[in-house]
């Protein structure tokens, strides 16, 4: 802040301390005509002029304002000796845009899942900024208080110190801050717009406000209410959108990494009787009533060759083997299985069904 900056609120500091005297809302409104012919009078001074030249002591300036609007002249007040009011509404107005401002960064982290928890900031909002509106844009009051001095020099730090070149750094990108911020707001109404149709109206509103609210604020302090705020809402629900692209992400590794059931095949079925039988030309089929097919082919055959003719689901499937040209079907062995749960295992003549049944011939033919 420059040194004429730094004498103009200095005047004006000075006019209201003239004014304190009179109701806070005829200060307001003889502040805020003051404060924007101040301002367009510091435009015009010259390199080493200031405002006190041109119009004289804030006091008297003062005072001439109140003849002007009729007000009787400031009397002395007597030394306050009671205790300073703690709790007073410029303070109630600015702790309640900063808690607001934190509460809503909270919220904006679950306003994708739950839009109704934004309604506790926009209250606290509401009730803060009504306690001070009608103090004018420049909101002195605040700007005067302890904590706010305290603030501002931090924010303020030496001239030519790193920390002061990084302010002044960021201080160049608000505008592209303010379009961003306008991004994220639009992005999270959009992630919205399918499942809560209100919630998507209120980002959306809030959206598009972003873009007009940022310069504004530069001049009118009341902005503050609304832009902060739209800030701490804009950096909430892009933690938000991290952590659930994330989420997705881990989800959809998890599901390429996981391998299905290895399906095991055979390439051929036994089915023994409660005797531990052999059963031959089995026919199976599905619940459906379909038929459970066998490939069509057969190894040891060539695949221009006629095969025999076999129904694809009867079982065991019989043993093709090719030679001169000739394409054999030879009967199925198996072994039966060792145990059972309800026989004894069968014989050695059971076992071994290929003795009952001879070795046969197909035909390429047939």
């Amino acid at each position: 802040m420059n040194t004429q900056a730094l004498g103009v609120e200095h005047y004006l500091a000075g006019m209201r301390a003239a004014l304190d005297d009179l109701p806070p809302s005829e200060v307001a409104e003889i502040m805020e005509d003051v404060e924007a012919h101040i301002a367009e009078l510091s435009t015009e001074l010259g390199e080493n002029e200031t405002v006190e030249q041109r119009l004289g002591s804030p006091e008297r300036y003062a005072q001439e304002l109140r003849q002007a609007a009729g007000y009787p002249p400031k009397t002395e007040r007597l030394p306050v000796t009671t205790k300073r009011q703690l709790l007073t509404r410029p303070r109630a107005a600015a702790w309640g845009l900063a808690v607001a401002t934190g509460v809503t960064l909270l919220a904006g982290a679950a306003a994708l899942k739950e839009p109704a928890v934004l309604l506790l900031p926009a209250v606290i909002l509401v009730l803060s900024l009504a306690l001070v509106n009608d103090r004018g844009p420049s909101q002195q009051e605040i700007m005067n208080l302890p904590e706010t001095i305290k603030l501002k020099k931090w924010l303020t730090p030496e001239a030519g110190t790193p920390a002061d070149r990084a302010i002044t750094y960021l201080r160049t990108l608000q505008p592209a801050w303010w379009l961003v911020r306008a991004v994220l707001l639009g992005l999270g109404a959009v992630l919205l717009a399918g499942r809560d149709i209100l919630g998507f109206l209120v980002i959306a509103a809030v959206a598009v406000m972003s873009v007009f609210a940022g310069p504004r604020a530069q001049t009118d302090r009341r902005w503050l209410w609304f832009s902060l705020p739209a800030s701490a809402l804009a950096v909430g629900l892009l933690v938000q959108i991290i952590d659930v692209t994330a989420g997705q992400l881990g989800y959809n590794a998890s599901r390429s990494s996981y391998s299905g059931p290895v399906m095991e095949t055979y390439e051929n079925i036994y089915a023994y009787d409660e005797n531990g039988k052999l059963l031959t030309n089995v026919l199976l089929y599905d619940q459906d009533g379909q038929p459970i097919n066998a490939r069509r082919y057969y190894d040891g055959c060539a695949s221009d060759d006629p095969q025999p003719a076999i129904p694809a689901n009867r079982y065991p499937r019989p043993k093709i083997s090719y030679e001169n040209g000739v394409c054999y079907t030879v009967a199925p062995s198996a072994s039966a299985p060792s145990s059972t749960s309800r026989t004894t295992p069968p014989s050695s003549s059971e076992s071994t069904p290929s003795s009952s049944v001879p070795p046969t011939s197909v035909s390429p033919s047939k």
